[in-house]
Formats: structure tokens, C-alpha cells, sequence
């Protein structure tokens, strides 16, 4: 089960599966946006990984939940717009060469697909 690419909002103009990332014009952090709409479950948690092994990834990033629990309807509801961080300190690492980046998702039964790289190349 793969997933959409990642979008990256702080550069917009980006390809649908590569983008150059100029370190200079971030100022912390390269945020990467799950896009809308997807058919990721609401009980899930999603966080970004670099590199091309999708079981051991270079780096992994923090885990944002797929949605919240809401009262009303007494179960949960999915989030959209959903945005996770890479720190420009880990993206300064790959400085001149290319890494992949993904979404991966993790629910509590151990299942976690990924989505289709977004290659990215970093520049200085």
C-alpha cells in the first residue's frame, strides 16, 4: 500500500517527484504537507523519513496523528492539512546530493506503508 507524494508548501513550484531545496531561504525548518485528500485512516500517526530504505530509514521524524477523537459523533475524525518538520540541521547533511523523502504511517497493529518518494536535492 503506497500513499500520494509529499508536498512542500515553502516551495511550491516543485515537480511531482523532485524539488530543489535552497537552504538559505529556510529559515528552521522544511515542512512537508500529507496531501488532501488521502485514504489514510484517522486512528493512524504519520511522520517523514529520508533515505531509500522505507524499513530503516536514515532519519525519522516526529509522529503527527491522523486525526483527533470527537465527542459528538463518539468516534475519530480525520485531519487535513496535515504538516511535518524536517529540521534544516538534518536536510544540511545531504548538502549537494539527492535523498528521498516520505511519509510513513504507523497504526497500532504494526502496519506501516509508506508514500512514493519525493526526491530532493539540496543545495547550499
Amino acid at each position: 500500500m503506497t500513499f500520494a507524494i509529499a508536498h512542500l508548501p515553502q516551495f511550491p513550484e516543485h515537480s511531482a517527484d523532485r524539488a530543489t531545496i535552497q537552504l538559505s531561504t529556510l529559515s528552521e525548518d522544511l515542512i512537508v504537507r500529507v496531501p488532501d485528500p488521502n485514504d489514510i485512516p484517522p486512528n493512524w500517526d504519520v511522520y517523514p523519513i529520508l533515505g531509500t530504505n522505507t524499513e530503516e530509514p536514515d532519519w525519522e521524524g516526529l509522529a503527527e496523528p491522523t486525526g483527533v477523537w470527537d465527542d459528538a459523533c463518539d468516534d475519530m475524525v480525520k485531519l487535513t492539512g496535515i504538516e511535518l518538520r524536517i529540521p534544516k540541521t538534518e536536510l544540511e547533511k545531504y548538502l549537494n546530493t539527492e535523498v528521498q523523502l516520505r511519509y510513513k504511517l504507523a497504526d497500532e497493529s504494526s502496519l506501516e506503508p509508506c508514500s512514493e518518494p519525493l526526491i530532493l536535492f539540496i543545495e547550499a
